[in-house]
């Protein structure tokens, strides 16, 4: 009977928890790619949180085809995508 009280709470104060967000870790991996300007993939340094996010949702959303970005963007929750358009926005 114990046991039974002592796992129920483990899982009442698991499942109530909840991860923060790390827009930082994400935004490093974005970087490994969209660091500087090249004729093929953008930088991010002179574009908005709006503009940023606008774009990550349009890929999430299938609106803008593209190869890689789309399967990226399906991978975060909404507001991942949010919290990391809104770090890379503030640089």
């Amino acid at each position: 009977m114990i046991r039974t009280i002592v796992a129920a709470m483990g899982m009442i104060v698991v499942g109530s928890c909840h991860a923060e967000i790390d827009a930082q870790a994400i935004a490093l991996n974005c970087r490994n790619c969209h660091a500087a300007e090249s004729s093929e993939i953008p930088a991010l340094q002179n574009l908005s949180s709006e503009q940023i996010g606008r774009t990550l949702f349009d890929y999430k959303y299938d609106k803008t085809p593209a190869t890689l970005m789309p399967r990226i963007a399906k991978g975060y929750s909404d507001n991942e995508l949010k919290a990391v358009a809104d770090y890379l926005g503030r640089r």
